[in-house]
């Protein structure tokens, strides 16, 4: 017998046991489908663990430095061209959507996104309590109620709830924190070749592109510094509601 070009792991629970736990998940969620390559695209699941912990802490230290240096030239911006740079900022709250979205997803399809969590032992220093069940549902609960909070602390001041425009910086803030805690679920992808079978539109089993990864991790450090950049915002400077006449 020959060996397969990847190892697959298909774990199943009683869909009338998911039915009764979770009802709102999606006939997709009801499985958890792991196909990893035995050498990923990005070549790093084939280094001796000490170089895949290499990979891991410098590819966070990577997106977190490129969101560093990006805050810094926002904030720069911002001093120079304030109206302009104003203006844009106004859009920043609508990146509650997306993260709204992303929660919603989490509990839809609950497999693909189970998929991509590290099993314990990874890169040989991955060891986080809980199972990838668990992770995937705070997490998505948390990108629920931050999104919430995004969009609600932009609109209340102009409904005349200006108190609550202290959501804005506390919802960012916290969005921020969760982004980074799941960035070794997209990490774990670069390394690994998981994928997240399930998706609608996504073909199973296909791995991400290296180039792919690159791109994704340069949007994610725009992500992170957008949301610094929200997090900084003094609430007693939100905009006033409209007077009228």
């Amino acid at each position: 017998a020959t060996m397969a070009p990847s190892r697959a792991l298909l774990l199943r629970a009683p869909a009338g046991a998911l039915r009764a736990s979770a009802p709102w998940r999606t006939p997709a969620a009801r499985c958890v489908r792991m196909v990893l390559p035995e050498v990923a695209p990005s070549g790093v699941n084939a280094l001796p663990v000490v170089g895949q912990a290499a990979v891991f802490l410098l590819s966070y230290a990577a997106v977190g430095a490129g969101a560093a240096a990006l805050n810094a030239g926002l904030s720069a911006a911002e001093r120079a061209f304030p109206k302009a740079v104003g203006f844009w900022k106004a859009t920043w709250p609508l990146l509650g959507v997306v993260y709204l979205a992303a929660g919603v997803a989490h509990f839809t399809y609950a497999g693909a996104f189970e998929s991509i969590y590290p099993p314990k032992g990874t890169w040989g220093l991955w060891y986080l309590p809980g199972d990838a069940a668990f992770h995937v549902a705070w997490t998505g609960v948390a990108e629920i109620a931050g999104g919430l909070g995004l969009l609600l602390g932009a609109l209340a001041p102009l409904a005349g709830l200006r108190p609550l425009a202290r959501l804005k910086p506390a919802a960012a803030l916290g969005l921020l924190v969760l982004t980074l805690a799941v960035s070794p679920a997209n990490i774990y992808m670069y390394t690994h070749g998981a994928t997240m079978d399930g998706l609608p539109g996504v073909p199973d089993g296909t791995p991400i592109p290296v180039v792919g990864h690159y791109a994704r991790a340069a949007l994610q450090a725009v992500l992170l510094a957008l949301l610094a950049g929200m997090a900084r915002e003094d609430p007693r400077e939100a905009p006033a509601e409209p007077e009228g006449e």
